[in-house]
């Protein structure tokens, strides 16, 4: 199976640039201490990266009918946001009122949450032959 797809990286590039967008809004809201609003940025953030992983999932799904249970979009997104998210601490961009504890704690559970994902996609491709569910083989 292709892991590495033309869509995947795609939607990396998208959602790279909505993250620091994110990050951006988020600081901003932050520093203009309009806390209120930060629900607002976030619900728009995670609203844009699911649609963006729907558009470009389904494309993948299209050209390669691929049965990964989205999988690898997930690792994607989980990496994009917390690479985005240190360096933006790194670098010093954040708001006086982040704290990067919450990033680490964000990835922790985040990351629990994509083990479960990912036992699911293992067991799922484990039932397949060549993407192909074992009792479509034979019909």
């Amino acid at each position: 199976m292709k892991t590495l797809t033309k869509n995947l990286w795609r939607y990396a590039i998208t959602a790279l640039l909505l993250t620091i967008a994110f990050r951006y809004a988020l600081t901003s809201t932050l520093e203009a201490k309009r806390f209120t609003q930060i629900v607002v940025v976030a619900i728009l953030y995670g609203i844009s990266m699911f649609t963006s992983g729907w558009h470009f999932g389904k494309k993948d799904h299209k050209d390669l009918d691929l049965r990964d249970v989205g999988f690898r979009f997930h690792l994607t997104t989980y990496l994009t946001f917390v690479l985005i998210s240190e360096l933006w601490f790194l670098l010093g961009f954040n708001s006086s009122y982040e704290q990067i504890g919450s990033v680490h704690i964000t990835a922790f559970i985040w990351g629990i949450c994509l083990l479960v994902h990912g036992f699911v996609y293992l067991k799922t491709r484990k039932n397949t032959i060549d993407g192909l569910d074992k009792s479509e083989l034979f019909e």
